[in-house]
């Protein structure tokens, strides 16, 4: 009850039921008139963006952030009656309009410019209540890693050197969703680098993600973390990586996408001709929780970062940055025990570019000094702190673990007995439907496993000249190697088709991850909607 009416009441006892009357027909039309204002409001012109996204989506306020010329957002529960207005400020080249004071597990229909009616599909959902669960009982999450090649263009002809493969990979989920899946929505879209290539620049985010995916980015909150494509280009000797006779004269140095070794953003380079002066565009273009906004502890940082998303807890790891310089690989990983000794949901996922455990085509986690060191200092981090999955992309291709614990070394030191969950016949557990991983560890009884996976074939395999070469001594790059898909720290496979490999498969696809209360399931899902891997982790 308002404040001004209990002291009416208070006040004026004998006249309480010809007062309480006319103060309430007053009061009636008074909000009356402030709905009608509020609609009035939200009675202009939907201005269609050239971006737009949803970032910070929780159980009572959202983040909605486009490029365009609409200056406000109109929202409601109905989409042809929209009646809340928020005004945006403008930060980095982006209009971003904050949305507080929403219902929690709620679809909100929403338009840019102050229309009153949302264009169609044009809506999101707001978070359940933190360590609860979404109305249907899942809560939804799609993963593509290095998917942003739309943007790369043939030296040759000046088009795009790969069209199709993302949105392949795009439809491949969504035919998955509505023939399998029980069409039920994505609720979170996270993002594991190299979204953007070659150099990670603003246009380029724009061809590889924005005109890619709208009809997702407008309806689901996107997560990311930074690869290596996010950072620019920088010279690099090839001679480190191939060899080539030129070597034998000196160093080979070219300016290569992706090879920047700097830990400091501001070192941004687009061109090669030196910091581009403005930072990664990655941290313009998304708006991260630093201060714990969403759950978890502050990071002061949004390279990285911490949420919860209803029973899930989310951490997005600087693999390509923090990870290199001792100092900020410290502080991150300080922050990282913090945070996950902090939280109490019944999940965490982790993300981050580089994988610890990896045979990629050109990407070898036995050689590459970031892969060593997200292994070596972090794995038992998660082992110690209950992590449960971990996701990576980095390696143009899909590699899966075995539910592992202890293993920290090069590959070759694996022991499968010692570093896997095994099942009654003593081999490693796949963790399929018919016999998931338990969250509970039947070997320690501890929640000390996790299963690692690398899936970074959203938008590219490996280039056909690329397929046709052998590696020869000391080249790490553009050939095959003997040991290609091979890491045995991951699950095998068998030879059903040519592009299964032994610990490995490369195809185009994405990851599909369902969370309800008692059960994790992890699909790998290819461009044709076929569900190739799975395993399931229970409580």
């Amino acid at each position: 009850m308002p404040r001004y009416l209990e002291t009416y009441m208070i006040v004026s006892p004998r006249y309480i039921t010809a007062g309480f009357g006319l103060l309430l027909g007053s009061l009636l039309a008074g909000c009356a008139q402030m709905m009608e204002g509020q609609a009035s409001q939200c009675t202009g012109t939907e201005q269609p963006p050239s971006r737009l996204l949803l970032q910070q989506v929780s159980d009572n306020s959202a983040i909605i952030q486009w490029r365009g010329e609409a200056n406000s957002v109109c929202l409601g529960e109905k989409a042809n009656k929209l009646s809340m207005r928020v005004e945006a400020v403008e930060e980095a080249n982006h209009k971003i309009a904050r949305v507080t004071g929403l219902k929690p597990d709620t679809r909100y229909f929403y338009s840019l410019g102050g229309s009153g009616n949302a264009p169609q599909g044009q809506y999101f959902s707001t978070a359940p209540k933190t360590g609860q669960l979404p109305a249907d009982g899942n809560s939804r999450i799609w993963l593509i890693g290095d998917s942003g090649t739309a943007s790369v263009k043939d030296s040759k002809t000046g088009k795009s050197k790969y069209p199709w493969q993302a949105k392949a990979v795009k439809d491949g989920a969504l035919k998955f969703i509505s023939e399998q899946g029980g069409n039920e929505p994505i609720d979170a879209l996270i993002l594991l680098g190299d979204n953007a290539y070659p150099a990670g620049t603003d246009q380029e985010w724009q061809a590889g993600l924005f005109e890619v995916y709208p009809n997702i980015l407008n309806k689901v909150q996107t997560i990311p973390t930074i690869g290596n494509h996010e950072m620019g280009v920088s010279h690099l000797d090839l001679c480190t990586v191939i060899k080539h006779p030129v070597c034998q004269k000196g160093p080979m140095v070219k300016l290569i996408p992706g090879a920047s070794q700097s830990a400091d953003p501001d070192t941004y380079d687009s061109t090669g001709d030196g910091p581009d002066g403005t930072g990664l565009p990655y941290l313009d273009i998304f708006t991260l929780p630093t201060n714990g906004e969403l759950g978890g502890v502050p990071s002061g940082t949004e390279q990285y970062f911490s949420m919860d998303y209803g029973n899930v807890h989310i951490v997005s790891l600087d693999s390509q940055l923090s990870v290199i310089d001792p100092d900020q690989r410290q502080a991150m990983r300080d922050w990282l025990v913090d945070d996950l000794q902090s939280h109490q949901q019944d999940w965490t996922i982790i993300v981050f570019h580089h994988p610890p455990y990896s045979k990629g085509r050109n990407h070898d986690s036995d050689e590459e000094q970031r892969e060593i060191d997200m292994r070596e200092l972090f794995t038992p981090v998660f082992e110690q702190y209950g992590v449960d999955v971990v996701y990576s992309g980095h390696a143009h291709s899909y590699e899966r673990s075995w539910y592992l614990n202890g293993h920290y070394g090069m590959s070759n030191s694996f022991d499968a007995a010692r570093h896997t969950e095994t099942d009654s016949s003593g081999s490693p557990s796949f963790g399929f439907s018919d016999n998931p991983y338990p969250q509970i560890s039947a070997v320690s009884g501890k929640d000390d496993k996790a299963v690692y996976t690398v899936a970074g074939s959203s938008g590219k395999i490996a280039d056909p000249e690329d397929k046709a070469k052998v590696c020869g001594p000391n080249q790490t790059v553009f050939c095959i190697r003997e040991d290609w898909l091979s890491h045995p720290a991951h699950r095998s496979f068998d030879k059903v088709a040519e592009d299964y490999l032994p610990n490995g498969i490369e195809r185009l696809g994405s990851v599909l991850l369902d969370v309800s209360e008692n059960q994790l399931v992890s699909r790998f899902i290819d461009d044709k909607g076929n569900v190739l891997d799975h395993f399931v982790i229970t409580k």
